[in-house]
């Protein structure tokens, strides 16, 4: 017992007839502490009662009655240290098993709460009403430009229905959606959203969590004033170090936007779940930058 506390052992044989202890009983005490050590018992009796206490009470792996081949214990010590290296092997295979069903767990429900923030930013009302009161306003005046917004309106539900499932898409798609979403914003706030975008086409390949880029844009409009006296201004760009950067000025609310708080929260979630980089949020005086690892695309 005392050699077991300090070094890992796999498998102990012991007399069934020892002094003070049997080694039915030895082996009790065993497997309290140190169920997976494999146990065989050797004894001179074939007692099948102390057979069936072994088995029983000890839960022996073997019974070897004496007197023993050397050859065939042999075997016996063989075949169950295999059996004690599968028994671990499945043991390791059946937590990785649960490691992956718990990440896919998390990375599902990552998912839907995400694609809840998403639906729930473009399905509320407010964004529902004055999208429907600029295209009103379009269709009299311009109705090359109503078809165009009707167009691009289409596409950013379109869009969020075909990628939502998906949990990695490519920078460019998502740059094309953001820039339908963006359109749509403009429209409603002319020259007081201004957003720049500096990604080359070297790193368009690069993958990202899909509607990534339209959750940073729409927390940035939804937190922020924006107006002609006091423009947003958003830059999107890739550091020197190849992480996507978005950044907007800062000049917060008076009356803070109604928010459930969770759109960063999630993003950061679904990161943590395909890539062991961080996503960095930094907030100084007078901006806000999110910082996103790129992931090689397969």
């Amino acid at each position: 017992m005392e050699l077991l506390k300090n070094q890992p052992i796999d498998l102990i044989v012991s007399d069934q007839r020892m002094p003070r202890m049997t080694g039915v009983e030895l082996f009790e005490h065993i497997r309290e502490e140190y169920p997976d050590i494999i146990r065989i018992i050797l004894t001179g009796y074939s007692d099948i009662q102390a057979v069936i206490g072994a088995i029983n009470k000890g839960k022996v792996y073997h019974y070897a009655a004496k007197p023993w081949d050397g050859d065939e214990l042999k075997n016996i010590l063989d075949r169950a240290l295999e059996a004690y290296t599968l028994k671990q092997l499945n043991r390791r295979l059946v937590e990785e098993n649960m490691e992956l069903l718990l990440r896919a767990e998390r990375q599902e429900k990552a998912n839907i709460l995400s694609q809840f923030e998403l639906l729930k930013s473009q399905i509320n009302p407010h964004f529902l009403f004055n999208s429907m009161n600029i295209l009103a306003a379009l269709i009299p005046q311009d109705k090359a430009l109503a078809v165009e917004f009707t167009n691009r309106f289409s596409k950013v539900y379109r869009k969020l229905l075909e990628l939502r499932e998906q949990p990695l898409i490519e920078l460019e798609q998502e740059l094309d959606f953001a820039e339908s979403y963006l359109f749509l914003q403009k429209m409603r706030f002319a020259d007081s959203l201004h957003v720049e975008t500096e990604v080359p086409e070297t790193v368009r390949q690069q993958c990202l969590p899909p509607f990534t880029l339209q959750i940073l844009l729409e927390n940035a409009v939804k937190h922020n004033i924006v107006s002609a006296a006091q423009p947003l201004h958003i830059r999107i760009a890739v550091a020197p170090d190849g992480r996507l950067e978005v950044r907007n000025n800062l000049q917060r609310r008076g009356t803070p936007a109604e928010s459930t708080g969770l759109g960063l929260d999630i993003l950061k979630t679904r990161y943590q779940l395909i890539t062991t980089e961080p996503v960095e949020f930094v907030q100084t005086e007078g901006d806000f930058t999110v910082r996103l690892p790129l992931i090689e695309a397969g």
